[in-house]
Parts: C-alpha cells; structure tokens; sequence
C-alpha cells in the first residue's frame, strides 16, 4: 500500500494557491495549507507561517516532515517596493524552505517569476540573461539562489502572467475578464496587436502537480501554449463570457510584445478559448 504523501504550501489562499491545493488534493497527496491566517496544527490540515517572520517557517521543524513543500507565497511588488521591504517574505524566508527541504530530503517547487529576464524582454527563453530591473525581479533571484546552494531537491518555476476569475487585477486580462463579468466592455489600449501567451490558473496548477510527480528539477519557465493578441484575447473573451458584448478601443501607447517560450519538462496548456469556456462554466 502506497504510503500518503504529505505537501506543505505556502500562499495557498492565494490565486495560484487555491487552484494548486484542490489539483493536489485530487492528485491524492496529503494537502497542509500554510498562511497568517490558518491554524497551528499539521495533522488538522494547516498551520500558521508568516513569510515576514521566519522564525515561523524554521519553528515547522519541530512540528513534523513533509514529503514536498509548494512555495507559493511572495509579496508581489511590482510597484515602488523596496528591496528591504521584499527581502523578508521573498528571500529569507524561502531560504528557511530550502533548509527544511534539505532537512526533510522533500522536493521543493518554487513559484519564481518569468520577469528575472526582464519586464519588457519581447521574448524569453531558457537561456534568455538576466535583466533584474524591477525590485520584485531581485527579490526572487536572490531566493533562487538561496535554493540551489542549500543542496535541496528542488524545480524553480518562472512563471509568465497568469490568468483566471477574480485573478491579480495587476494583469489586464484579469481586470477584463472581471469587467465583462460586470458587463463591462473590456479595455483594449493602442491597436491590441501586442502578443502574449499568459497562463490559465489551472493549467498552472496542473503543472505543479505534473513537477511533483515527475520529480522535476532544474529551473523552467512555465507560460501558456498558444500565443494570442491582446486584441485576439479581448475578442475571445467577449465571444466566450458575454456574446454580444465588444472590446472598448482607446488611443494610447502601444504595448510591446512579450512571449516566453515554455519548458518541454511541463505538460502542455489548453486553449485560451477553452480556458475561457471553463471558467464561464465555474461561474
């Protein structure tokens, strides 16, 4: 008899948290939700961490072993943060991950971002250079690097934008999509000829799973499939969620492109069509 698995995540009340918990869960592993706000008990499914306190995440060591840890959780700056201010919740504390998954010999997944290669890079590969123009992009290479050195077992994810209902309204097609949820034309800036291959939230979620599994490790870029228009998506999205319903047009500056190239490692993403159709079915 297969002994259960056992999986802490951090940040699992968050977008990509909550998509991740419920594919695992369904992929059978023994899910232990971690945030400031859960409880304190491992064996009752979740414990309280708070990525600004580290002291937190080292005091897990007395609390048990996991199997795999998800780090999910992050302060997303993407605004006028400081690097002081995300050094806390960004890199110590995913330093303190990386020494329980050496402690635990448990694989470590962390959600890193795509834009370590650069905010406006028009294409990202593997092995694209660095461009840490952003605090946020500093704060989430240095923790990278904290995990390789630590000698854990581990799969860094750089992730492109991710898509879905009530998703971070820092990405305008989350913002579009609650808006024709509203009933809310969508907004399309300049010509909407920009390109971009988001990922769906679940497709994300999936490919976790799919890193756990297949025990992958390495750093990969995780971004959708099918590379779209912003245009094409506001399109689709109108056609999908509300028919009837038109893109609003406003003059203004021209997007740049942005398209990151997925890693072969993680399982391929469904169409942005067919992202769109489940969510109007979860709705």
């Amino acid at each position: 008899m297969e002994k259960t698995r056992t999986v802490l995540v951090t940040g699992a009340t968050g977008f990509i948290g909550r998509a991740t918990v419920d594919a695992l869960t369904r992929a059978n592993w023994k899910t232990v939700v971690a945030s400031r706000f859960a409880g304190t008990s491992p064996a009752e499914g979740s414990v309280k961490l708070d990525l600004a306190e580290p002291a937190t995440l080292l005091a897990m060591s007395e609390k048990g072993r996991f199997n795999a840890i998800v780090h999910l959780g992050a302060r997303v700056g993407l605004a006028d943060e400081t690097e002081s201010e995300l050094y806390a919740p960004n890199v110590l504390s995913t330093g303190c991950l990386a020494y329980l998954a050496r402690l635990w010999d448990a694989h470590l997944i962390f959600a890193s971002t795509a834009i370590v290669h650069g905010a406006r890079t028009k294409k990202i590969q593997a092995d694209s250079p660095l461009c840490l123009d952003t605090s946020y992009a500093k704060s989430k290479w240095i923790a990278e690097q904290l995990i390789a050195a630590s000698g854990a077992k581990h799969c860094i994810l750089r992730i492109a934008g991710v898509f879905g209902s009530s998703g971070p309204v820092h990405l305008g097609l989350n913002r579009a999509i609650d808006a024709v949820g509203k009933a809310t034309p969508p907004l399309i800036i300049g010509s909407g000829k920009a390109l971009r291959n988001y990922i769906y939230v679940k497709d994300a979620a999936e490919a976790i799973v799919s890193a756990l599994r297949e025990r992958i490790e390495g750093t990969h870029l995780l971004a959708g499939h099918e590379v779209l228009s912003i245009g094409e998506m506001m399109g689709a999205l109108c056609d999908t969620l509300l028919p009837g319903l038109h893109p609003a047009i406003k003059d203004g500056p021209e997007a740049s492109n942005q398209v990151i190239m997925p890693s072969a490692f993680l399982p391929g993403t469904r169409r942005f069509r067919d992202a769109l159709a489940d969510i109007r079915g979860s709705d």
